[in-house]
């Protein structure tokens, strides 16, 4: 179990490291759905079967089930993105970053601000392990993007970033959304004029 100081210090490092909420949330209050896995195929993202830290890579929701069963503490981050929901539709037309991949400028900005919070959330997990919590682990949100293509789940090539690369929330079978509610956090969906990252570090 996190010790309460050591739950303040990281909310205190999340901020220094640019994000701008975190809120605390127990382990056992974090929401899987299996719903979730079906918005990954339905309809079918162009990342699923390819991205290393998308589905089916990463552990099935049963699995994660079973690991935050282990977990005692969590803290649930956001960072705001600088553009609207209507600014992100026109540019990308409900594409994924693969389908929109030869946009390079229009993906510019919003690409930067992902990898910037993938970059905080690993960030916030070494913070963790400095503090104790060997078991300490990040996801990020949504589909990594730290490389322009992804080496792909069936080229057996390992990944680029392995001590970068992290799956997002949804990817693992987790409710975003009731997640962050429960830690008294809000998402808007849609997005409309506030988009954030939302992420989740496990402690223990």
């Amino acid at each position: 179990m996190a010790d309460a100081l050591h739950l303040q210090k990281m909310i205190a490092a999340a901020g220094s490291l640019g994000a701008h909420r975190a809120a605390p949330l127990p382990a056992a209050a974090i929401v899987l759905d299996a719903r979730v896995g079906l918005k990954c195929r339905v309809p079918l993202c162009s990342s699923y079967g390819h991205n290393l830290m998308c589905p089916p890579a990463v552990m099935p929701p049963a699995e994660t089930a079973a690991v935050l069963a282990r977990y005692s503490d969590a803290l649930v981050v956001q960072l705001d993105i600088d553009l609207t929901q209507d600014a992100v539709d026109e540019q990308f037309g409900g594409r994924t970053y693969a389908e929109a991949r030869s946009d390079a400028d229009q993906l510019r900005g919003l690409r930067e601000s992902q990898n910037a919070f993938a970059h905080l959330m690993t960030d916030l997990e070494r913070e963790a392990f400095k503090l104790g919590y060997r078991y300490a682990a990040a996801f990020s949100g949504g589909e990594c993007v730290l490389c322009d293509e992804c080496v792909g789940q069936d080229s057996g090539e390992a990944c680029r970033h392995p001590f970068e690369a992290r799956p997002s929330m949804e990817a693992v079978g987790i409710d975003v959304v009731a997640t962050a509610e429960a830690a008294g956090l809000v998402i808007e969906m849609p997005a409309g004029d506030h988009p954030a990252w939302t992420g989740l570090l496990l402690i223990d």
